[in-house]
């Protein structure tokens, strides 16, 4: 209720009690993502209190700190797969309200250690490690580091720093933009030597311990994009109720709209006006429910499409779930439009609906690959539909009745080398771009 954007979040979330952990934290099986907690821990703070731990929970999933450092942990160790779990945690912290929470829960602020808020778990991880301690004498005393831990103040002796240290650290603060988290792949080696004792030195209250370890490229994307809808749609079902999106991730839900707003691969109008002619404008009529802006009192125009497009999407074992996604996105500017029926196929019919705005989570098909199931419906129902466009990949024989009204979109993957190959009939084709 307080912040809706936070609640939208946790609500797509699974809450699991359990006393196999001493705190909480999260976890993912899949495209699900679970809040684990242990009551008696969250039972000793007060409400304002585990509000805090609840968005430092839900924080870590929306800066998607569980892929943050995907490639770059071949040679991890585990005193730096500590030392990246605080880094994370100094950032999300950045972004709680510190006046709120009880000093018990002992959690990590940025400005115990003199540092700015926000700078980015990579810049947190960078300072860590130019803090570690360098030398024996300082390596053997490292339970009692250069800089406070777990909101402590330390002794004066402890809190200096060589100047050359105070320098880069004042650099990489002004250079730094702290309304935006730096996550980007560089600035850290993984493969710098971390000590035991140091990496000990940092106690943190959340558990990481369910996080993974190591993952392979199609995991981690498929984390990126489950993490970039949930955020998306958190923030639609926000503004929807009127309700405000946290600062601290305007910028990045401002960056995945722009990212997610796809581009169309045809001019959809032009095309459908050249095989439709005028039937294809929307026609008008007069409603009282819409008064004239011209004529006070007087029935307005009131807009109905018109035109009804069949849309074949090919769901053989050949085309992937990004391509999938790739021709929903189109779908998204083709439905600005017009009115349309989908239909899934492989080598048969295996699902079909009218389209009404959302895509589907689930593939229906992996099979072989025929287009003339689809083919055969829009030949046989001409009176029902005004125009055929089939998104594939490409890699199948085009029916030899393909008809003239037909657009063949294809994949970014597809096989875009011959154009003329779908030219069949005079049918039209069109190529998503290639990604770089």
């Amino acid at each position: 209720m307080e912040e809706p954007y936070y609640g939208i979040i946790l609500s797509s979330m699974e809450r699991v009690a359990t006393q196999k952990i001493e705190t909480l934290g999260v976890t993912r099986s899949g495209n699900v993502f679970r809040l684990y907690y242990n009551p008696d821990f969250v039972n000793r703070f007060n409400t304002d209190t585990v509000l805090e731990l609840i968005r430092h929970e839900v924080l870590h999933i929306c800066l998607n700190h569980f892929t943050i450092w995907d490639g770059e942990d071949e040679h991890d160790t585990p005193e730096m797969h500590k030392l990246r779990n605080i880094a994370a945690d100094l950032e999300v912290n950045s972004y709680l309200k510190k006046q709120r929470m009880q000093k018990e829960v002992g959690a990590l602020w940025a400005e115990d250690f003199g540092w700015d808020k926000m700078l980015g778990t990579r810049e947190y991880l960078r300072l860590i490690l130019n803090n570690q301690p360098k030398t024996q004498s300082q390596q053997a005393n490292a339970q009692s580091p250069s800089q406070p831990c777990n909101g402590g103040q330390g002794s004066g002796q402890q809190q200096k720093q060589s100047q050359p240290q105070q320098n880069q650290n004042q650099n990489s603060q002004q250079n730094a933009q702290p309304s935006t988290p730096d996550n980007s792949n560089q600035g850290v080696q993984p493969q710098q030597q971390v000590s035991k004792e140091y990496a000990d030195s940092f106690t943190q209250f959340d558990d990481h311990s369910q996080w993974p370890d190591t993952m392979d490229e199609n995991e981690a994307e498929q984390i990126k994009q489950t993490i970039e809808d949930m955020m998306v749609f958190a923030a639609e079902e926000v503004e929807k109720a009127h309700g405000d999106i946290p600062g601290e991730l305007a910028g990045k839900i401002k960056m995945l709209r722009e990212k997610k707003r796809p581009k169309p691969v045809a001019d959809w109008k032009r095309y459908f006006r050249r095989y439709l002619g005028n039937e294809f404008s929307e026609f008008i009529r007069k409603s009282k429910k819409r008064e004239s802006r011209r004529f006070p009192d007087a029935a307005g125009n009131r807009h109905r499409r018109k035109s009804n497009i069949l849309v074949g999407i090919d769901t053989s074992g050949s085309v992937s779930m990004p391509e999938y996604r790739e021709f929903f996105s189109q779908i998204k500017t083709l439905s600005q439009v017009a009115n349309f029926h989908v239909i899934e196929c492989d080598s048969r019919i295996q699902y079909e609906y009218d389209y009404k705005g959302k895509p589907n989570d689930t593939l229906h098909g992996g099979g072989g690959t025929s287009f003339v199931p689809v083919v055969d419906r829009f030949n046989k129902n001409k009176r029902l539909y005004d125009a055929l466009v089939y998104f594939t990949d490409g890699y199948c024989e085009i029916p030899r009745d393909t008809p003239k009204d037909t657009l063949w979109v294809i994949s970014s993957n597809g096989d875009q080398s011959n154009r003329a190959k779908y030219k069949v009939n005079g049918a039209s084709v069109a190529f998503i771009p290639k990604k770089q």
